[in-house]
């Protein structure tokens, strides 16, 4: 076994340091509803239902720190509300390192990003505001309500597969490709997925596989597949170009890649288990010290909105592939129909994070 695992713990601490000193190195779209720089009067009838809050706003740029849609829906949201916004553009693990070294001095106002699990570790220790509840909340399916904490911490926006069983073609027919995660986990040949450290969907993969599992049966299987050589990768779109390549034969590849992957042409195909795939519950929260909270809730209210999730849904870009959570919203139509998840509770997911993650990186001493 290489030394992967430690790689990629250096690498995190290394960027820790980066965005500590304020290189984070995200890309960065401004949605502005004022031209000439002045603050902008709400304009939606979102806004106009928190005018009295947007008095206590300092009427300041508010930071949307995220990956997946922040650079497009960022000026959508400042051209319907009037709220000026600029998105920072991270990669999951990324957007939690900047806000975990910017605990002394938050810089964000509004986080979206997948992991409901990370991000109900960000409330248990206290940088999120709690104890609101969003007008449209009304909005989300019984599904997606059902996904609602409590505290009301966070918002689900959406779900997706932060993994399903991808395999290259040239490599496998359909009858060899492992069909469950256990065939998964049992399979010979070379296989690969993406680091949980790094990657914002590969904690919601493997705490869901530790949950479906048990902790000590998810360990004895990922150490098991790691003797046979299972290869593991920063982010998915490495991990699509090493089974394009026939680097490797299957890959716990996020659903957006694989279905990307597909519909180019490439020689990839997925399946979606019968037991489900590894949930990616994709959120919104507030920093609890925001100094906009009319804007920042104006925010999440925008995304509770059928038109902003519809919009979402039909790009034409493989990020369209997710399961809405409000009514009334139709899902792409080239993806699996009866999607179904294995997504373990907020509470388990953040409770062991830590333990997984570590477990993971101690896993290159051999």
């Amino acid at each position: 076994m290489n030394n992967i695992w430690r790689k990629r713990l250096s690498g995190m601490s290394l960027l820790l340091v980066l965005v500590t000193a304020g290189c984070g190195g995200g890309t960065i779209t401004t949605g502005s509803g004022s031209s000439n720089g002045e603050t902008a009067a709400p304009v939606s009838s979102t806004a106009e239902g928190s005018s009295s809050l947007a008095q206590e706003d300092t009427g300041e740029t508010i930071y949307l720190y995220g990956n997946d849609f922040v650079d497009i829906v960022a000026p959508e949201f400042a051209k319907q509300t009037g709220y000026k916004i600029e998105a920072v553009h991270y990669g999951g693990g990324e957007a939690l390192a900047k806000i975990e070294a910017e605990q002394g001095n938050p810089q964000w106002d509004v986080v979206m990003m997948d992991g409901h699990g990370s991000i109900r570790s960000l409330a248990d220790r206290g940088f999120l505001m709690t104890d609101w509840t969003p007008d449209h909340i009304g909005n989300l399916t019984e599904y997606g309500s059902s996904l609602v904490p409590e505290d009301h911490a966070y918002t689900p926006i959406s779900i997706h597969a932060s993994a399903v069983i991808a395999y290259n073609t040239n490599r496998l027919t359909k009858e060899q490709a492992p069909k469950t995660w256990d065939e998964f986990f049992e399979y010979k040949g070379t296989a690969g997925q993406a680091d949980p450290a790094v990657a914002a969907p590969a904690y919601p993969l493997v705490s869901a596989l530790f949950y479906k599992w048990g902790i000590d049966q998810g360990e004895q299987r990922y150490a098991q597949m790691m003797g046979n050589g299972l290869r593991v990768y920063p982010k998915n779109g490495p991990l699509g170009s090493a089974l394009v390549s026939g680097e490797i034969d299957i890959a716990a590849l996020q659903e957006s890649n694989a279905y990307d992957l597909k519909l180019s042409g490439e020689p990839v195909e997925l399946v979606w288990p019968e037991e489900g795939a590894p949930g990616s519950l994709r959120v919104a929260a507030i920093s609890k010290q925001t100094k906009n909270p009319a804007a920042a809730k104006a925010f999440v209210e925008f995304m509770l909105e059928p038109e902003t999730q519809q919009m979402l849904a039909s790009l034409d870009s493989s990020d369209s592939f997710f399961t809405p959570l409000v009514k009334g919203v139709e899902a792409r139509k080239e993806r699996e129909t009866n999607a179904t998840f294995i997504l373990p509770p907020a509470e388990w997911a953040a409770e062991h994070e830590v333990q997984i993650k570590t477990w993971f990186a101690d896993q290159n001493v051999n």
